[in-house]
């Protein structure tokens, strides 16, 4: 339990059943590279409740807070891998991973060093939304204190040092 309420932890069912939308924006700290993490709302017959209780989840094994408070950092759970341009987002207290698809301009910034805060949506969004969509629904949810947030940065392998 945490702060009252049962954690769930991320299952592969969860992690099977979120979309991932990954951009690089010019923020008053410079340049940052984001990954928003959300539930698709055709994947599952749950209700929004269940559903914002499995996004809790999988923000507390990431190790994510409230946009309002200062943005953690939650350690260097990023790792990148070059032969496929993909990211790969460790989670607490889970077997499992969300592996993360990318572009070279993204993958490009983060190998290089750049900062990347990952964001857990609460509620669901449809995968199909385009980016200034999904940028909006960001938005209006970080106001509503519906994300959590967190900072990381990258690393590779060890097979690439």
């Amino acid at each position: 339990m945490t702060a009252g309420r049962l954690v769930i932890v991320p299952s592969a069912e969860l992690l099977a059943s979120v979309s991932v939308w990954f951009w690089i924006d010019d923020t008053p700290a410079g340049h940052v590279a984001f990954l928003y993490i959300a539930h698709r709302p055709e994947q599952s017959d749950e209700s929004p409740r269940v559903i914002e209780a499995r996004m809790r989840g999988l923000a507390v094994a990431l190790g994510l807070d409230e946009p309002t408070k200062p943005l953690p950092d939650i350690g260097p759970r990023l790792v990148v891998h070059r032969d496929d341009l993909a990211a790969v987002l460790l989670l607490d207290r889970s077997q499992h991973a969300l592996r993360v698809p990318t572009n070279p301009e993204w993958f490009r910034f983060v190998v290089g060093g750049g900062a990347v805060i990952v964001a857990v949506g609460l509620d669901a969004l449809s995968a199909d939304v385009s980016l200034a969509a999904a940028d909006q629904h960001i938005v209006t949810k970080v106001e509503a204190s519906r994300v959590l947030v967190g900072k990381t940065v990258a690393r590779s392998p060890k097979r690439y040092l």
